[in-house]
């Protein structure tokens, strides 16, 4: 079962939203005002304009070369070429000189070029079409005029943008040109430096491993053996010859350094083969480097989601060592290899021990050395043969470089150092020749993407703008008088809507019920309807009650105590004489064909009881006309002898239903909101009496009417006891709307005023019905209006609260003054009325404010129209009686 909501569903706010909207219709007048104003404007405007034409041509970017020059794509070209076109086109420049061409504003160019200029601007228009296509525009009151500036305008476009594009190109292609020259001139320089420490140092040549100090393998015997056929071929020259001492020394220095990096390859049996070439061990290498790699990262992924004792993490870590022990093999077959070993000595297998190191260390540095020595000797100590087998120019020019080499390096400069520099300098001077030569290759693509794009640019063919569409001749005018007439109507109508509608939310005024809930204050009990206008009541005397005193015990009743009845003065006539309240005006008393003694015996009140039962009161039109005068109760009075609250008239109306006739002909809704304020009210009470104040924040917001029906309809059918008491004692008007006549002693003020001054009375009410009764004022002035802020007047009140269930009482205005906190603190709640159409929203929350939340039972909103209305605050309680 789906639960209850308080929220509003979307459909209710939907609703909201449209009545709302619906509230503009009240200043439909102030709308019709502003749009007949507005038409009229529209249409003097229109009468006034002169027609206007507008031409436009549509042009075209397309790239019919692609160059690769540029990175960004043909679109963001395009829509990089917008703004640029539109910067050229509205250049003052350019309009000057089509101003000058065509003859454009003679009155403003005479004055100034500039105004000139500034009018054409705004008439020129220039838009994106679409990403490659754009559209120029110009307005003008002559079609031909309009078609020949579009044309020129477009003409002129193109041409500075062909004479743009072939200035970029040609100064693009300059500059590369000279950057290919300065790349050219780096290469040149690189392999200059290059040539030249060849040159200088004979043993590096370029290879395979391109370091002398790196030997290739070469075929081992016994020195002095001949080399092999393909060493001793050259292609323009004979081959040098070798020093065979130096190269046998170079052999057993690359033996020795094998042997001290590695005693054995791992895993290498003595006299297994090794890789055939140093190209095959470096391969070997590399892949066992992979290797050791992959297994790193095996091991570094498994360890993320395992710990390092994990089996796991175990086999991975043991992949890792025996990946690099296979590293280490490849490296030590590498440097076997290159020492120009086929595979491993048997004799050196075995592991390096402590003084095989320092023997090996000790033979390295005597052999690097000797080398050194020979090297720097010329191959000093070699034979005669060798030195024979020499050119003499050879061997002087050897000596030289020898002597000077020796010289520049002295004579404690260490033979390590030495190789480290060479070595050192020839990785960079190739390092250099390799950048200069790949910046030339740059250059050069540079240059020959330039070349084209300049060769298109001048011959038309890279980018280009053409005309799509040729400007028109307009045959209707862009701004004509219908155009301008419908456009400041419409503009009218929005606006006098809008104005309407900003009134509406700036409105404050309370409509219906949204706006009361919109308040969050107090809640909303009920809305009462609008009624229909009727005639005021025919105005009617009260019928006064005159007759015996109550029996009462002895001794203690007005007669026995010399005491006078109520409203008679000392020495008045006793039981049997006119009752000294009866009104002096034969009009006023009762109808002559009703006297005391027509009243059937039933109807009579010895005990003290009520004048008649409630419910054997006669509906009007009954025969009652006067009857005898009976305390409604006795009280605790100083002796509780003395009646607190008695009938003092009744109101017989036999020409129609009495008080009820404003109840006649209500619509439906307002009967059914009326019995539903008195179903929360019954709710309140809990069956105990209940006093509620029916106030409202202003004046003419309809708290008289409705405090008169809601004790009708408390009263309906007997269902409870309801006495109406006039609480507005400033300005009475409960007895004018009722229609009835009240006699002066029948005054709520004048009662209190008595009381004040120390003369104890019953408080006597009127009774229009069985179970309604009224304590009103005669007049539109109460008697004595400060009585209503004496402590009287809430003693008043829980008198009658103790003989009647509801005491409905029609309070004062809230702002204003502080007659209403004043009924506050003597009733038990207080309804807020609000006027619909009337009421402020600020007015009725300064009003909650000002009473406070402690007995405030709610809202009811009053006089809801089906469509909102302005009222004006003209109501019932301000017309004469």
């Amino acid at each position: 079962m789906a639960s209850l909501s308080t929220e509003s569903t979307p459909r209710e706010r939907l609703d909201r939203a449209i009545s709302v909207l619906c509230r503009v219709r009240m200043y439909w007048r102030g709308m019709a005002a502003m749009i007949v104003v507005g038409v009229s404007l529209a249409l003097a405007l229109a009468l006034t304009t002169k027609r206007v034409w507008r031409s436009e041509a549509t042009i075209l970017y397309r790239e019919t070369i692609q160059t690769g020059r540029d990175p960004q794509s043909s679109a963001a070209r395009a829509a990089r070429l917008g703004p640029k076109l539109k910067d050229t086109l509205i250049a003052r420049g350019t309009l000057a000189g089509v101003i000058e061409e065509i003859g454009l504003y003679p009155e403003k160019t005479a004055r100034s070029m500039v105004e000139a200029v500034e009018e054409m601007r705004n008439n020129v228009g220039f838009r994106a079409q679409s990403s490659d296509t754009y559209v120029i525009s110009f307005t003008h009151d002559d079609p031909h005029v309009a078609q020949r500036v579009v044309s020129r305008l477009t003409q002129i476009l193109i041409e500075d943008y062909r004479r743009a594009s072939v200035g970029a190109a040609t100064m693009t292609r300059d500059f590369l040109r000279e950057e290919l020259a300065e790349a050219s001139a780096k290469v040149e320089a690189a392999s200059r430096a290059l040539a030249t420490f060849l040159a200088r140092n004979p043993q590096f040549q370029w290879g395979l491993n391109d370091s002398p100090y790196a030997p290739a393998p070469q075929p081992l015997g016994p020195p002095g053996a001949p080399a092999p056929a393909a060493a001793r071929v050259a292609p323009a020259q004979p081959a040098r010859p070798v020093d065979p001492r130096l190269a046998a020394l170079e052999r057993q220095l690359a033996r020795v350094e094998a042997l001290l990096g590695a005693a054995r390859p791992p895993g290498a049996a003595p006299g297994r083969p090794l890789p055939p070439s140093v190209v095959e061990a470096q391969r070997a290498r590399d892949a066992a480097a992979a290797a050791v790699a992959s297994a790193e990262a095996a091991l570094a992924e498994k360890l993320t989601t395992v710990t390092p004792v994990h089996p796991d993490a175990i086999a991975a870590k043991r992949r890792v060592e025996a990946a690099k022990g296979q590293l280490a093999a490849a490296e030590g077959a590498l440097r076997l290899v290159r020492a120009g070993l086929t595979e491993v000595p048997r004799d050196e297998a075995r592991a390096l021990t402590p003084s095989r190191r320092a023997s090996l260390e000790a033979e390295r540095s005597a052999l690097l050395r000797q080398i050194a020595g020979l090297r720097a000797g010329g191959g000093g100590g070699a034979t005669a043969g060798g030195e024979g087998q020499r050119p003499a120019p050879a061997r002087a020019a050897s000596a030289a470089n020898g002597e000077r080499r020796g010289a520049e390096r002295g004579p404690e400069e260490d033979p390590e150092a030495r190789v480290i520099e060479l070595e050192t300098e020839w990785h960079r001077l190739r390092l250099d020749l390799e950048r200069a030569r790949e910046y030339l290759k740059t250059v050069q693509a540079n240059e020959r993407a330039a070349n084209l794009s300049a060769d298109a640019a001048e011959n038309k063919s890279e980018t280009e703008l053409d005309i799509l569409d040729a400007a028109y001749l307009p045959s209707r005018p862009d701004r004509g008088r219908g155009r301008v007439f419908f456009a400041g109507a419409a503009v009218t109508f929005f606006f006098a809507l809008g104005v309407a509608g900003a009134r509406v939310l700036l409105n404050d005024t309370l409509y219906d019920g949204g706006d009361i809930h919109a308040l969050g204050g107090a809640a909303l009990l009920a809305e009462m309807p609008e009624l229909p206008a009727r005639p005021p009541l025919r105005e009617r005397a009260v019928v006064p009650t005159y007759g015996a005193e109550p029996a009462g015990p002895p001794g203690h009743g007005a007669a026995s105590s010399g005491a006078a009845p109520y409203g008679e003065p000392s020495g008045a006539p006793a039981h049997g004489a006119a009752p000294p309240y009866a009104p002096a005006d034969p009009e006023d008393a009762a109808p002559p064909d009703l006297a005391r003694e027509d009243l059937p015996p039933d109807d009579l009140d010895l005990d003290g009881a009520d004048v008649r039962p409630e419910s054997s009161w006669s509906a009007p039109g009954a025969s009652l006309a006067c009857v005898g005068a009976s305390p409604l109760a006795y009280a605790g009075g100083a002796a509780f002898d003395e009646p607190e609250v008695e009938l003092i008239g009744a109101d017989v109306d036999p020409e129609g239903c009495g008080v009820f006739e404003l109840l006649r002909g209500a619509p439906a809704p307002a009967l059914a909101a009326l019995r539903v304020l008195r179903h929360r009210l019954d709710q309140r009470r809990g069956g105990e009496p209940l006093a509620v104040a029916v106030v409202s924040p202003g004046r003419a917001e309809g708290k008289t009417a409705l405090a008169t029906r809601l004790a009708m309809t408390l009263a309906e059918a007997e269902r409870a006891r309801v006495l109406l008491v006039e609480g507005h004692l400033a300005r009475p008007r409960v007895a004018a709307l009722l229609g009835l006549r009240l006699p002066a002693y029948a005054s709520f003020s004048e009662q209190l005023r008595r009381r004040m001054a120390g003369e104890f009375r019953p408080l006597g009410v009127i009774a229009v019905s069985p179970s309604l009764s009224v304590l009103a004022e005669p007049s539109l002035e109460a008697s004595y209006p400060e009585a209503l802020h004496s402590v009287h007047f809430e003693a008043a009140l829980r008198t009658l609260r103790r003989y009647y269930d509801y005491v409905v009482i029609d309070g004062p205005p809230v702002l204003g003054s502080g007659d209403a906190n004043v009924i506050e603190d003597a009733c038990d709640g207080i309804l807020l009325v609000a006027r619909a159409s009337l009421t402020h929203a600020s007015s009725l929350t300064r009003a909650a404010d000002q009473l406070g939340e402690r007995r405030i039972l709610g809202v009811v909103l009053n006089d809801v129209a089906p469509r909102p209305v302005a009222r004006k605050r003209i109501a019932l309680e301000d017309l004469p009686a």
